[in-house]
């Protein structure tokens, strides 16, 4: 194996693309040199609970070929991409990192997002690990173990889609597909500090299997760039039959030249922002206006919503495992058990006041965006907890989430925009008090992907996020 090909596995994805062009790499080089690179992963990260060497060989190995002969099939042929565990890949089974799926068959086919991918050429090599039934944002389950964080040691990878971005910041390869209910690409972006894109619901096909949590949940790529997150979007941001909410008229209106800004860092009791990420957004504010730009100011104290959250998700755990028998539940993780148990003891008074709360802050986000075209805000209050646990023993809230496991509580600028369906980026912003990664949040207005790509293309493009506070 040439030694050059080691030296490509942490390039971007559009990088590897113009390789290939230019003959300077080949996809089966590349993709050698990675399936030596993950061969010992569960001693190191841990971010894969499968590995197809050969199926993945043989489809670099196509693809070399299509290079060859001048005919790829687009921007990601033979790029390497994962796929996290909660996706249906022909041929391989679907665990969603739960014993609860022990002797589960192969899937039968390609979920919409993957087969997309696989159409467009990319080398579908591995699945990466996820929290189980991916509930929580924190880097274990009960079927995989821990996975490590590769830029903050004995920190959470952050979850649920933990494996995919833990081993796009270790540089085994560009790309990775994950799902996001409540921050689940985000947060452990931002914990990883890497690149996590929501893009608008249905912006990329799921389906034809919906979960409880269907209106919720975003498919998104992470990468360790904006540029790679936007070709994935261009492969994967298809519409498919098998979900109807992904046939919306697509339209290539053009992105504002000058996009209204708004920036928010208090969502009220909730909140517990660490002091430097909060020195870091006003920074970073402060740097776009001396360059140019209007940022304003939103207050929206209003939206401390993780308990109204949390008590929906109670009731759409209960539904998910509704069909459980007995000895499967008692497989779950017993803090999951706890969480289906009072789910199904809820009253029909506190699940309809929820809702309640939840359409009128909907409403209230949405009102927000009538005057404004992108919202920043932090990913994460601050850098990643322990392994182990939700949040810092300084979380102010600290007892109530270790009680509760409401994970909401501690990551309250992720979930509300799955209530809104709008698209959401996170990229690398600042280290805390701590000196770990945590991750700006780019919020755009539904079907306006453009916008939040462009304008945090050109953060990463103009390095403003690098630039000295002092500037």
């Amino acid at each position: 194996m040439p030694a050059s090909a080691q030296a490509w596995l942490s390039k971007s994805a559009t990088e590897l693309h113009e390789a290939y062009r230019g003959r300077a790499l080949s996809p089966l080089e590349l993709v050698s040199a990675l399936m030596d690179a993950v061969a010992d992963d569960a001693s190191t990260l841990n971010a894969f609970c499968l590995l197809d060497r050969d199926g993945a060989l043989s489809a670099a190995e196509s693809s070399a070929k299509r290079w060859r002969a001048g005919t790829p099939l687009g921007p990601l042929d033979g790029i390497p991409v994962s796929i996290k565990d909660m996706f249906d890949v022909a041929g391989w089974p679907t665990r969603r990192g739960s014993r609860v799926t022990a002797g589960a068959p192969p899937a039968a086919a390609d979920a919409p997002s993957v087969a997309l991918l696989r159409r467009g050429g990319a080398v579908l090599f591995g699945k990466t690990t996820t929290t189980e039934f991916g509930w929580l944002v924190d880097s274990e389950s009960p079927l995989t173990g821990i996975t490590a964080n590769p830029r903050a040691p004995g920190r959470s990878a952050g979850g649920s889609s933990t494996g995919a971005a833990a081993h796009v910041a270790q540089g085994w390869g560009p790309l990775a597909l994950g799902s996001d209910a409540g921050g689940s690409v985000r947060i452990p972006a931002s914990y990883c500090a890497v690149v996590g894109f929501k893009p608008t619901y249905g912006a990329i096909p799921s389906g034809p299997k919906l979960s409880a949590f269907f209106d919720f949940a975003h498919v998104g790529p992470i990468a360790r760039s904006v540029s790679d997150c936007r070709l994935a979007l261009h492969v994967m941001g298809k519409p498919a039959p098998f979900d109807p909410h992904s046939l919306y008229a697509r339209t290539q209106e053009l992105p504002p030249r000058c996009p209204a800004i708004a920036y928010m860092t208090d969502v009220g009791a909730d909140t517990a922002l660490d002091p430097k990420v909060e020195a870091a957004m006003e920074s970073l504010v402060e740097r776009l206006r001396r360059r140019g730009h209007a940022v304003t100011q939103l207050r929206m104290d209003w939206m401390a919503l993780a308990e109204a959250s949390w008590t929906v998700w109670q009731s759409r755990l209960y539904e998910s495992f509704i069909d459980l028998k007995p000895d499967q539940i008692k497989a779950l993780d017993p803090r999951l058990q706890a969480l289906y148990a009072q789910g199904a003891a809820l009253d029909s008074w506190s699940l309809a006041d929820a809702r309640a709360k939840l359409r009128i802050a909907a409403a209230d986000i949405a009102a927000a965006f009538c005057e404004v075209d992108l919202l920043l805000t932090p990913t994460s209050p601050a850098g990643p907890p322990p392994v182990g646990a939700l949040c810092r023993d300084s979380h102010p809230l600290c007892d109530r989430i270790r009680q509760t496991c409401n994970w909401h509580l501690a990551n309250p600028y992720t979930f509300p925009l799955n209530l809104t369906q709008q698209p959401a980026l996170s990229m690398p912003l600042t280290v805390d008090a701590e000196g770990l990664p945590v991750g700006l949040q780019v919020v755009g207005r539904k079907y306006h992907d453009e916008t939040v790509l462009d304008f945090a293309q050109m953060l990463e493009s103009t390095r403003l996020l690098q630039e000295s506070d002092h500037a």
